[in-house]
């Protein structure tokens, strides 16, 4: 395929990408080959560097129903495969559509919405957002220079840490938060947010190596939540009081616990399930006799997390070395399927990338 605006570049007009053709675990995802898209009017055509994993994902796999309910399934657009996963990817434009002024061939941006899907080796996205913003701030796509593509895809999960925290939790200077699956990736960047904000964090995993991880990221205390009971050290960690702030992305007991070890009008910003249960039933009474609150987190959220104020902070602490993305694990898309099980089975540590 030879892209218009772009001469000196031949575009395969196959490309390899990870589908399934039927929900369930792991072993449904395929390498197949399929056609190479052409950027329409508006559109840009990218070639994927790198893809971060989220849960996301997997529960989309997995079909949703009985796991993440029909609300989420309606809300993630959970349609009959075949399908290929979408994630937050890192790019680089190899080809224009028309009306895409002000975009670079050769530039570099972070990027969700990748049609027709993320686990390509090519991909079409609107040029809406890669385009350089008139005042010259970081657009929502910014592609922080200081990190290879694999660390970029995973620092592509900073605003939603940064949003969650000091957003929509209101997290401030001397509080006390809980994070859980601190080594997770996502976890990771929370950790070292939370310590920019001048928080103490009280942070859990599942194994001595990311408890380690954790430890060495800033968390002032650490709990194995598999050997430990998180409530009673979160609970003697502040000397009774209880932590002022919950970081939630476990939900099912996990989330109702969380009560019980939550301060005086306490907050607790939630935003998915990870334990694979939803939410099961919650009991009122503690946010009634506590003042406490709940804080749902995703949709419009995730765009506001990506504003110009928020990226040029990100950035500059990336660039600063001030904050860093975790990746330890890289797979090649034709092992999309070994990469998921990992994180099922709760052996990833930091963010899991698939590159090409």
């Amino acid at each position: 395929m030879h892209h218009k605006n772009l001469p000196q570049i031949q575009v395969p007009s196959t490309m390899k990408a990870s589908v399934y053709r039927e929900f369930g675990g792991p072993e449904v995802l395929r390498y197949e080959d399929m056609p190479t898209p052409e950027p329409a009017k508006g559109e840009v055509l990218v070639k994927v560097l790198a893809v971060a994993i989220d849960y996301i994902q997997l529960h989309i796999r997995h079909g949703g129903s009985g796991r993440i309910g029909s609300s989420q399934e309606s809300h993630y657009g959970i349609k009959d495969p075949p399908h290929i996963p979408g994630g937050m990817a890192c790019v680089e434009v190899v080809a224009l559509g028309p009306n895409t002024e002000g975009i670079e061939i050769g530039t570099r941006h972070l990027v969700g919405g990748l049609r027709p899907g993320s686990y390509v080796e090519y991909g079409v996205v609107d040029a809406k957002g890669l385009q350089p913003r008139p005042d010259g701030r970081p657009n929502p796509t910014a592609y922080p220079s200081a990190f290879t593509p694999e660390q970029a895809a995973a620092f592509d999960y900073a605003p939603v840490a940064y949003h969650t925290l000091k957003v929509a939790a209101g997290l401030q200077a001397r509080e006390t938060v809980l994070i859980h699956a601190a080594a997770g990736g996502t976890g990771v960047l929370a950790v070292q947010l939370a310590k920019y904000f001048g928080a103490q964090v009280i942070a859990t995993a599942g194994s001595e190596a990311k408890l380690q991880l954790v430890r060495e990221l800033g968390a002032d205390v650490v709990i194995n939540y598999r050997t430990d009971d998180f409530v009673a050290m979160a609970l003697e960690a502040t000397d009774g009081r209880g932590v002022d702030v919950v970081w939630e992305s476990i939900g099912g007991e996990v989330f109702t616990r969380n009560l019980d070890c939550m301060a005086e009008a306490g907050r607790m910003v939630s935003f998915g399930s990870n334990s694979f249960t939803g939410m099961g039933q919650v009991d009122f009474w503690p946010f009634w006799m506590k003042n406490l609150k709940l804080i749902g987190w995703g949709g419009v959220s995730n765009t506001q997390s990506r504003a110009p104020e928020i990226m040029e902070e990100l950035i500059t602490l990336a660039q600063e070395g001030k904050l860093r993305p975790v990746v330890r694990h890289v797979y090649r898309f034709a092992d999309a399927s070994e990469a998921h099980r990992l994180i099922e089975e709760r052996g990833s540590i930091g963010k899991v990338v698939l590159t090409p």
